[in-house]
């Protein structure tokens, strides 16, 4: 299937052209989208206790859990967390999810139930 007036080495030229020019553009979506990130968690119960670790991938202004049990809640907050670090929160294991509120540098706040 040529097209009339081009040769394989014409069209095989422009074929690794464009894969590239799409490869490129994939490697910079997915360098902007994980800048955007700006923390992660892991989540690890064991027996009575659970660990929530937070490790910033840019600077926080702060950090916070509030983990319920029942009619109860206790409250951890740690502030001025660097890039790179970790944070491990500890509390007695329950059935009902803790919220994580994560504030960057800039005012941008996110909350996400864990």
């Amino acid at each position: 299937m040529a097209v009339a007036g081009t040769d394989f080495g014409t069209l095989f030229g422009y074929t690794c052209a464009g894969v590239v020019v799409i490869f490129c553009i994939l490697a910079i979506v997915y360098v902007i989208l994980s800048g955007l990130r700006q923390f992660s968690f892991r989540k690890k119960a064991t027996g009575t206790q659970t660990s929530l670790v937070v490790t910033a991938n840019r600077d926080l202004f702060r950090v916070g859990v509030v983990a319920r049990f029942g009619n109860e809640e206790i409250a951890f907050e740690r502030r001025r967390i660097r890039k790179g670090q970790s944070v491990e929160f500890s509390y007695p294991s329950s059935k009902q999810k803790a919220r994580l509120t994560v504030e960057a540098q800039f005012g941008h706040v996110q909350v996400c139930e864990v």
